[in-house]
């Protein structure tokens, strides 16, 4: 990573973590981070995918609503915008929103399967980091994700690593998957790639079926986590690899209600900021149709939350609306990381973090 690259990048980190500051200890509440879904289109059919890829993608936001939907985040202090799909590399003109977005001075994160990363480099050098999905060994990864996705993910990284763009890998949580712990964490140490374990959501409707097939149980779950959390003790340069906390790690393993069940907010109880979901708060999800919704875990639950939609409503009032999120906390652990971000170990922890990246 060049010089420019890497003052660049501490800079936005810099950015994120104050904005992050000023709402746990101020309160000023605003669209931190915004997770873009830019088209409903997608190249894969994963198994446990929250989205409905290629149902809706006739009511696709334009490149115009995009930008005027980024100029409005901005203005109501978003610092980080977040490129997802679909596959955002199926976005015809993804290259220029990168251009408009990065014109105001945004972080700009992409997510990706890597199909067509290689082709699309020239566009993917424009963001500041990537996240490539990857669920495990070739096997794992193409079992949940379909025939050869393991191949293109795999170029992905190292199309990645030749051109010096900071890159971490997500794996998702599931009974395909369990056993891909040990080799997951053998990949990240040995390229020094951080990486995530995420939980799978509830299913989409027309995917509810199979849920059971592809989803671990509640105790199966809560021992993935035992045993991240055991590897991690017994080996220190995990803990700048792996994006979750001690403290998150264990908030996982003990989540007080089945994991299907969200803690909800006591009518008429005011709660402590730092007690609340910071979803919904600092960081939404925007879908390509333009509905914006606090996080993935109410997605598929409409007797939780109903979104406005920007076309609809306006960005202010659905915006307004997310904020307003029934749930108090979940199993899910990114809300919870992000506020452990904020804390002082959570800061020494991502600057070993930041070091890594800065040296991929």
């Amino acid at each position: 990573m060049g010089i420019l690259k890497r003052a660049a990048f501490l800079k936005n980190r810099g950015k994120i973590l104050s904005s992050l500051l000023a709402y746990r200890y101020f309160g000023r509440k605003r669209p931190i981070f915004a997770h873009l879904l830019l088209t409903n289109r997608c190249n894969l059919k994963c198994r446990y995918c929250f989205v409905d890829v290629n149902t809706i993608y006739e009511s696709d936001f334009t490149l115009e609503e995009w930008k005027d939907t980024v100029r409005g985040l901005h203005r109501r202090g978003c610092v980080s915008i977040s490129l997802m799909g679909g596959e955002p590399l199926m976005f015809k003109e993804l290259d220029a929103l990168i251009d408009y977005i990065k014109s105001l001075g945004l972080n700009v994160d992409l997510t990706t399967n890597g199909i067509s990363l290689r082709k699309k480099i020239e566009t993917v050098r424009k963001v500041d980091s990537i996240m490539v999905s990857l669920d495990g060994r070739e096997h794992a990864h193409d079992i949940n994700r379909g025939k050869n996705s393991f191949k293109h993910a795999m170029d992905a990284i190292e199309a990645l690593k030749e051109n010096n763009i900071p890159v971490r890998v997500n794996s998702m949580v599931n009974r395909q998957s369990r056993e891909e712990l040990p080799w997951l964490l053998n990949f990240s140490k040995t390229n020094k790639i951080p990486i995530t374990f995420n939980i799978t959501n509830e299913f989409s409707e027309s995917k509810r079926d199979f849920q059971d097939e592809v989803m671990l149980n509640e105790d199966e779950i809560r021992d993935f986590y035992r045993e991240l959390r055991a590897r991690i003790a017994e080996d220190s340069e995990l803990a700048d690899l792996v994006l979750f906390s001690n403290k998150t790690i264990d908030h996982v393993i003990n989540y007080p209600k089945p994991f299907n069940e969200l803690i909800l907010k006591e009518p008429g109880k005011k709660l402590k900021r730092n007690d609340m979901c910071w979803f919904g708060q600092v960081w939404v999800h925007i879908d390509s149709n333009g509905d914006i919704i606090p996080c993935s875990t109410l997605w598929n639950l409409p007797d939780k939350f109903t979104p406005k939609n920007i076309r609809e409503h306006g960005l202010s009032d659905a915006l307004e609306n997310a904020t307003k999120l029934p749930c108090q906390t979940c199993y899910w652990p990114a809300p919870h990381e992000w506020k452990e971000v904020t804390t002082l170990r959570g800061v020494l922890n991502r600057i070993g973090t930041t070091i890594v990246q800065l040296k991929q």
